[in-house]
């Protein structure tokens, strides 16, 4: 098991994520940002270690970038306001400007 970097400060921002191993096909959003990674709000989780490419809908435009599972939680969609279910995503890919523009 992976062990997590709980030192990267996390950014809560709300911002629509599509995901998937092969094709970013399942919808979520994200719980907080780092510059490590992401908590994936959805009822659509991977098993820890696989391989997604991932779709961040910014404001002004799409990011595109590949991550690695590190967590997953199932659960219904009552407990995605919660933070209970989802899935936590190591970036693999170096953090897009774009994005590291969000991060402040």
């Amino acid at each position: 098991m992976e062990q997590r970097n709980q030192s990267a400060k996390r950014y809560r921002r709300r911002v629509e994520v599509r995901y998937g191993p092969a094709e970013p096909e399942c919808a979520g959003y994200s719980g907080n940002i780092s510059e490590t990674g992401i908590m994936i709000r959805s009822t659509r989780v991977f098993a820890p270690g696989t391989l997604l490419n991932l779709e961040l809908k910014l404001p002004d435009n799409t990011v595109k970038l590949r991550g690695k599972v590190t967590w997953a939680r199932e659960g219904g969609v009552q407990l995605l306001p919660t933070g209970k279910v989802g899935m936590g995503v190591r970036f693999v890919d170096p953090l897009p400007p774009e994005l590291a523009a969000i991060l402040t």
